[in-house]
């Protein structure tokens, strides 16, 4: 059974300690879904209030039954280092199982990381694994790689959180560009006097 739902976070202003973030990494046999590639391998490390609470990988062959590894997406947020890469085949396996095109909201580490990490030239998930001092022991494998990922989102927030970030709607926000609140000034703009 794959189910993917909006998380809460669609709703009302919602504090990012309250947000529950399933953060995904899949191994596929090609790299584009357009020409048949499929996912091999699937991983999702689930993150709430600063911390890992739970985590699932799986093989998946993909001439088979998929079994019912997705549902620990529902009602949370989608984090991927390149989200629309494994977004696309997550997608197009839910398509291809239940005829089911899934929605939510969705947050990319890479664009997270251009922002809480302006100066840093790289934003690979080599480059910023080696910028935390986080240890990846099987590089592309789903779960050591979304673990990987799963403690850069982290530490990411806590840039954002130092950054006066404490919602998920200042967090999309601040990750566009756009003010994170509305109401103030961007952040780092105006001139200062000390």
């Amino acid at each position: 059974m794959w189910r993917l739902t909006a998380a809460e976070v669609d709703s009302d202003r919602v504090p990012l300690s309250r947000v529950r973030f399933a953060v995904v990494d899949v191994e596929t046999t090609g790299s584009s879904v357009s020409r048949g590639a499929r996912v091999v391998e699937f991983s999702a490390v689930l993150v709430q209030g600063g911390g890992v609470t739970d985590e699932f990988t799986t093989l998946v062959n993909p001439d088979a039954w998929i079994p019912r590894w997705v549902t620990c997406l529902e009602g949370r947020v989608f984090v991927a280092h390149n989200v629309a890469f494994d977004w696309r085949f997550v997608s197009e396996e839910l398509r291809l199982a239940r005829s089911v095109v899934p929605e939510g909201p969705r947050l990319c580490t890479v664009k997270l990381a251009r922002r809480a990490l302006p100066g840093l030239r790289r934003r690979g998930l080599d480059s910023l694994a080696r910028y935390y001092d986080v240890v990846i022991e099987n590089r592309h494998r789903a779960g050591d790689d979304a673990r990987a990922t799963a403690v850069l989102l982290l530490r990411m927030l806590e840039v954002a959180d130092r950054q006066g970030i404490r919602y998920w709607d200042q967090l999309e926000n601040w990750i566009a560009g756009r003010p994170a609140d509305p109401a103030l000034p961007p952040l780092g703009t105006g001139t200062m006097h000390v």
